[in-house]
């Protein structure tokens, strides 16, 4: 066996799924699939191999050193897009597109995740125009296959500029190759505060189970975040050619097993990138928080990491109702310097789950199962919140978030 990115024994880290070994392999040596339990990870063919050690140098997996700089010297602000549309079609305050098409009016290319209906995948892709960064909108709660748009950005030898929008893993791995190649200049780098990837298997049969109960067999749209219920309500609306439905705000199957945690990428547990500034010119969210509580469109976290990401910011800001923050306000409700506990006995039975013939209603039967008692008291005292009046429960969660 070769010394790779599958066999050395240094890794100090898990897999994260980016693909950056496959894009950086000169052999074509690496190919990258989705395991049984759902998550993308690098083959390598041996007698492609030649040991070049290139796979290794932008993967996570080797880092021994991971970078946290840029927390004193980022700006942080809360945005509220102005122009009501916009907001009630982004997922929070609408920063992501508006920076998205200010990248395409300064010359750059963009790199975004967009949902194949085809295959039911999410996949990074390339958009040279304003109509393209369209199929960007809306938030994407597993891997994206990102190979080709990463290859084609970062093979490309002209002046072309890119703007990559991406999770904190894969932008870590685009700037490490981006600096090995010193080609920095050319690039603009924005990740999210990211809360961790769950198995695709789990999105696989959450869809079949979505069918199944609106007896529709193909969606021509899915809004992942969708604010039917209001910006803090966790929901999916699938729209067909004449009809749509929303996911209920409550006992949803996909966000119960989301949340819950126990079906992610084994590296999201203790993933350190969700917590480093260091590899990013801005990093967008959701402005979670006592201040905000009472909000019902949306609300973003932007957090301006380098002069590159704020004098982009700059260049938009007068779209949002602003206001300036500490870092400590923004990531008090994200994943942001917070590890994930892992039961491995359990992740290993939800992955079983989700990889099984059971149906979703079947798999959130066994499910459940292993909730103990206090967890089942505690889920239903929260819903029974849940189904007060908005006013009287987002006045109950914010005095509970001010105590």
């Amino acid at each position: 066996m070769r010394n790779n990115v599958l066999t050395d024994n240094s890794n100090v880290h898990y897999c994260t799924g980016c693909s950056m070994c496959a894009v950086s392999c000169p052999g074509k040596a690496i190919t990258i699939a989705l395991t049984k339990d759902g998550f993308y990870e690098p083959c390598i063919d041996e007698k492609l191999c030649t040991n070049c050690g290139l796979c290794k140098k932008s993967c996570y997996k080797f880092d021994n050193n991971v970078l946290y700089g840029n927390e004193n010297s980022s700006v942080v602000y809360s945005a509220i897009h102005k122009n009501r549309h916009e907001l009630k079609s982004s997922t929070s305050g609408g920063v992501s597109a508006e920076l998205m098409r200010e990248c395409i009016k300064q010359g750059y290319k963009v790199l975004g995740v967009a949902y194949d209906y085809q295959k039911n995948i999410a996949v990074t892709k390339v958009a040279s125009s304003i109509e393209d960064v369209e199929q960007f909108k809306g938030s994407k709660y597993f891997q994206s296959y990102t190979i080709d748009a990463f290859y084609k950005s970062l093979n490309d030898k002209s002046n072309q500029k890119y703007a990559i929008f991406g999770t904190p893993c894969q932008i870590y791995a685009i700037s490490k190759n981006i600096d090995l190649n010193k080609d920095k200049d050319k690039f603009l780098l924005i990740d999210i505060f990211c809360h961790g990837c769950p198995s695709m298997n789990l999105w696989t049969k959450y869809l079949e189970y979505t069918k199944e109960s609106t007896g529709i067999s193909q969606f021509n749209r899915i809004e992942f975040r969708s604010k039917t219920h209001a910006w803090h309500e966790y929901c999916f609306t699938f729209h067909s050619s004449n009809t749509q439905y929303s996911s209920k705000k409550i006992n949803d199957p996909f966000y119960t097993i989301f949340f819950d945690k126990n079906a992610f990428n084994r590296v999201c547990y203790n993933c350190k990138m969700r917590s480093s500034l260091a590899y990013t010119d801005i990093r967008l969210g959701d402005f979670w928080g006592y201040q905000y509580d009472t909000n019902t469109t949306g609300v973003s976290a932007v957090v301006l990491c380098s002069d590159k990401g704020k004098n982009l910011f700059k260049d938009v800001c007068n779209e949002f109702e602003t206001r300036q923050h500490t870092l400590e306000e923004t990531i008090v409700a994200q994943s942001y310097g917070k590890l994930h506990s892992c039961n491995d006995k359990l992740r290993k039975y939800t992955l079983e789950l989700l990889s099984s013939d059971l149906s979703m209603k079947e798999v959130m039967k066994a499910y459940k199962r292993t909730y103990s008692f206090k967890k089942k008291i505690k889920i239903a005292a929260k819903n029974s919140i849940k189904h007060l009046p908005q006013k009287v429960y987002l006045r109950i969660k914010k005095i509970v978030h001010e105590i």
